[in-house]
């Protein structure tokens, strides 16, 4: 008996499914995710993302951009415990990370977008994806630590019995000086839990998220940008 035609489309469907569904081989899906989320809109998607809308909000200042480090070497592993200084033990930025995130750079000069401060992780590869795009960081713990703040530590911690994703909240919801951007580079593990719908790898090796603080402890993520983006919005502005 032959299969009814709208059953083969279900099969067809339900294998598509599957397929989409099924989990990506170990240590391939930290660059490659091209999922869609709805509650994160992406430049790209928005209507008229060519336009200066974006940059002139910028321009006035008032938002907190958080970038997720630059791209990985993925055949190095963190190995180094509480050792923040020694880049061996961890895994850092391939040379194409490297390039994206002077690339990063020069896209914010050529935009004039207003930097107040720029805060990194103690990881290198947020270290070095903060120079090289922005020539300068403070390292702050708060963009790395988990649980409590630990007496006697030395890096930069907030107060004592303040918990590392207390002092992310406010650093994402407290607005810059006036007139002004602040930039926070670090990885995605601290940064997923505090972003309404954002799943692991949506936000890829080098992309940013602009946040808008509104204060008390709330925020507002107006769009996610790719280092393309830059690239382009500033290409965009020279013509």
């Amino acid at each position: 008996m032959k299969t009814p035609s709208f059953w083969r489309s279900g099969l067809a469907l339900g294998a598509a499914i599957l397929t989409i569904g099924a989990a990506s081989p170990q240590g391939t899906s930290h660059a490659t995710s091209t999922i869609s989320n709805p509650l994160i809109p992406r430049l790209s998607d928005i209507p008229g993302a060519g336009s200066p809308t974006l940059i002139d909000k910028l321009h006035q200042g008032g938002y907190v951009i958080f970038f997720r480090h630059g791209a990985t070497d993925w055949a190095q592993r963190d190995e180094m415990g509480s050792d923040f200084e020694n880049r061996a033990l961890q895994r850092n930025l391939s040379e194409a990370g490297k390039a994206d995130a002077a690339s990063i750079g020069k896209s914010f000069q050529a935009l004039t977008i207003p930097i107040d401060s720029v805060f990194a992780s103690p990881m290198w590869r947020c270290r070095d994806t903060a120079q090289l795009a922005f020539g300068r960081y403070e390292v702050k713990m708060e963009l790395f630590g988990k649980g409590a703040v630990a007496k006697g530590t030395t890096v930069s911690v907030p107060p004592e019995g303040t918990s590392y994703r207390q002092a992310r909240i406010k650093m994402l919801s407290t607005a810059p000086t006036a007139g002004m951007n602040r930039v926070l580079v670090g990885q995605q593990d601290p940064i997923i839990p505090l972003i309404k719908g954002l799943h692991r790898d949506e936000l890829r090796e080098g992309d940013a998220l602009v946040i808008q603080p509104i204060g008390a402890g709330t925020y507002k993520v107006v769009c996610q940008v790719t280092p393309a983006d830059w690239a382009r919005l500033a290409a965009g502005a020279a013509k």
